[in-house]
């Protein structure tokens, strides 16, 4: 049983002795609900923050958060990061600010890229736009405001289907472990996906993807014949070697309100997609499925 640290009374608001706590297996709900309360006093790791649904972006925090240990199991020491739809901005502040601690505690450095208009949505004239929903300049945002509260992310403005085009060879980027999809429109997220007609070693082999406008309400009435879930069933439909499907692992998580919004692009042609990542894991996972020596168990 850990005991409260002693060196000083600092050392009672570290948030990684908190961590180590909140980490254990069957950490109960009381030690949970009290981190909850004092969040916004101490600094929670990342991890910690995923686990207790502790950020303002969780969904973000997740992609990026995962995307960098995956490079790090596979040996890499950086990776870029993509937001479509930048809007107002606090998106992309927020990544801006998580890549330095995710550089800090994953040892992953983040390049962020955020491609906007610049002019709020282009005009809804598809059925499948939600023209009922969606008008022509929503959500503009102001990059005059923006700048200066950026510090390392590089702002990318024009239509989609035109920057995407030119992105890889005009910046360089580090490969893409995560996409943030926020381009409402089921025309402008069909023409962000063509980003995955790069190729592969343009990306980690799997790429961690969230889509922010497939739930909605009953005002938006979101489909599979629609918006962002139509864009991505015809991606699918259209390629043979890189498909997009929902994640598995956090569905039965029904404190976390994105759990049906996180995708996994799965690149099968990526020179590293067999490249095994499983080590510390599945030693876990076969020790604990030897057979028990002594006293068997009983149902």
């Amino acid at each position: 049983m850990s005991t409260l640290p002693t060196e000083n009374c600092k050392s009672i608001i570290d948030g990684r002795w908190w961590g180590e706590l909140a980490r254990r297996r069957g950490a109960n709900r009381l030690i949970k609900t009290f981190l909850r309360r004092i969040s916004g006093y101490i600094s929670l790791p990342i991890d910690v923050q995923l686990a207790l649904n502790l950020t303002d972006y969780p969904a973000y925090m997740y992609c990026v958060y995962h995307a960098a240990q995956l490079a790090r199991r596979l040996g890499l020491d950086r990776i870029s990061v993509i937001e479509f739809g930048v809007a107002g901005g606090n998106g992309l502040v927020f990544l801006d600010q998580l890549a330095e601690r995710v550089a800090e505690e994953v040892g992953v450095r983040v390049q962020v890229y955020g491609f906007d208009s610049g002019k709020g949505l282009p005009e809804a004239t598809r059925p499948e736009d939600l023209p009922y929903w969606f008008q022509k300049s929503q959500y503009r945002g102001n990059t005059t405001l923006l700048a200066p509260r950026l510090k390392s992310t590089q702002l990318i403005l024009g239509d989609v289907n035109v920057t995407v085009a030119d992105f890889f060879a005009t910046y360089h980027p580090a490969p893409v472990g995560a996409v943030l999809n926020d381009l409402d429109l089921y025309s402008s997220t069909a023409d962000s996906l063509s980003l995955f007609d790069n190729a592969p070693d343009c990306f980690l082999p799997r790429v961690f993807v969230y889509f922010d406008d497939i739930i909605g309400s009953e005002l938006e009435m979101y489909s599979s014949y629609n918006g962002q879930l139509r864009a991505i069933a015809e991606f699918n439909q259209g390629h043979n070697s890189v498909y997009l499907d929902c994640n598995r692992n956090l569905l039965p998580r029904c404190d976390l309100s994105y759990r049906y919004q996180i995708y996994y692009a799965h690149l099968l042609s990526h020179p590293r997609y067999a490249s095994f990542i499983g080590h510390d894991e599945q030693v876990r996972l076969e020790a604990e499925l030897k057979l028990k020596v002594g006293k068997p168990g009983s149902c």
